[in-house]
């Protein structure tokens, strides 16, 4: 009787110790789905929010810019590419007219257009160039009349006296900036906005459409810029399906799809930090053969030289993947002040503000 009393007792005891190992290891599986989960919603968080501390890799092209001579001397200017036309838009022109044309294959002067002035067809304040490439047209904005005017490249290389007969009055407070056509009557870019009570120039996403002159708030904004700091240069990709916001004032790139729903914010290594926020970041913005190509700077956006202050520019242009992703970064040491990219030549081509000659070029390096 005594043994089977001890028999009952070691069974009892070995029942609760193996209850209590079952019970440890239904504890240690849901404590791992659990991590599992978290792991999953993080990995969810990381596809959208993209957070980049090292960017290395360089790539120093700084001797092979070759210079564009031309005998037409422009100032300042944003870059176009319309088939074999490069087009220079002065950013404060220096003669009678904005636009000027150069031969994209051997950079020789063509024309120039888009006079200023106050009457009909006529510029008083040029803001920027929305291109249709399979038209063969620009529109040059006006922000000081709110207006856009239609140039024919054909009709502008065959009339130097040309004055655009067509012109889209805008209706909306917004004024257009950078625009990149959707479709035929619509396009996507950031517009000012003119009277928010801040000292400073705020900005909006904003759907433009062509034919109405109508201007609306459109897509993505992310929540914490706010202010000057939503300042950005924009382009877009319909074959892609992506539009791109590269913040100036804040370390921050934004890809959306062409509805305007987020895609990936990419963060870089001065974001959110107040003592960084007196620094330029990006400059300018192109989407070409499946990356996007950034000029960016990082560092204050102005020195002192000879007790006069001036704004800085980027020596440096980055290349992303669609997704963000970081691949290198293409030092040139030379200050950009835009770039445009022509896709026949596999070429970068810059207005530069410290070289003697402002026009160079380089090959986009393939390593």
């Amino acid at each position: 009787m005594g043994n089977l009393k001890n028999i009952n007792v070691i069974i009892e005891v070995h029942n609760r110790r193996f209850f209590i190992k079952v019970m440890r290891y239904l504890q240690s599986i849901a404590a791992l789905l659990m991590l599992l989960a978290s792991g999953c919603v993080n990995n969810n968080e990381n596809k959208t929010e993209i957070i980049q501390k090292d960017r290395g890799r360089i790539v120093d092209v700084s001797d092979k810019i070759v210079n564009i001579k031309t005998d037409y001397v422009i100032g300042k200017a944003f870059l176009y590419i319309i088939d074999d036309i490069l087009i220079a838009e002065e950013f404060y022109p220096k003669g009678e007219k904005v636009d000027h044309l150069f031969d994209l294959n051997t950079f020789r002067y063509i024309t120039s257009t888009g006079v200023m002035g106050r009457g009909p067809g006529e510029i008083t304040i040029p803001s920027g160039i929305l291109v249709d490439r399979e038209k063969r047209v620009f529109w040059q904005l006006d922000v000081g009349k709110k207006v856009l005017h239609k140039f024919p490249l054909d009709s502008v290389l065959s009339d130097k006296m040309y004055m655009p007969d067509a012109s889209v009055k805008l209706v909306d407070t917004l004024l257009l900036v950078y625009y990149s056509f959707l479709n035929d009557s619509i396009a996507l870019g950031k517009a000012i906005e003119p009277f928010t009570g801040s000292p400073f120039v705020t900005m909006a996403m904003t759907k433009f459409n062509i034919n109405a002159g109508e201007i609306k708030r459109f897509g993505y904004e992310n929540p914490k810029v706010k202010g000057k700091f939503t300042n950005s240069y924009f382009d877009l990709s319909v074959e892609n399906g992506i539009y791109i916001n590269c913040y100036l004032f804040k370390d921050l790139m934004t890809i959306c799809d062409l509805d305007g729903n987020l895609k990936y914010n990419v963060y870089g290594p001065g974001w959110d930090d107040p003592e960084k926020d007196d620094n330029g970041y990006y400059y300018d913005v192109v989407i070409y053969n499946k990356n996007i190509f950034a000029s960016y700077l990082g560092s204050k956006g102005s020195v002192v030289e000879d007790n006069m202050e001036r704004g800085v520019y980027p020596n440096s242009i980055i290349i992303f993947d669609l997704d963000g992703s970081y691949q290198k970064t293409i030092e040139t040491g030379s200050e950009i002040c835009s770039f445009c990219i022509d896709e026949k030549h596999n070429r970068i081509i810059a207005y530069f503000i410290d070289r003697e000659e402002p026009l160079g070029y380089f090959n986009i390096p393939v390593e």
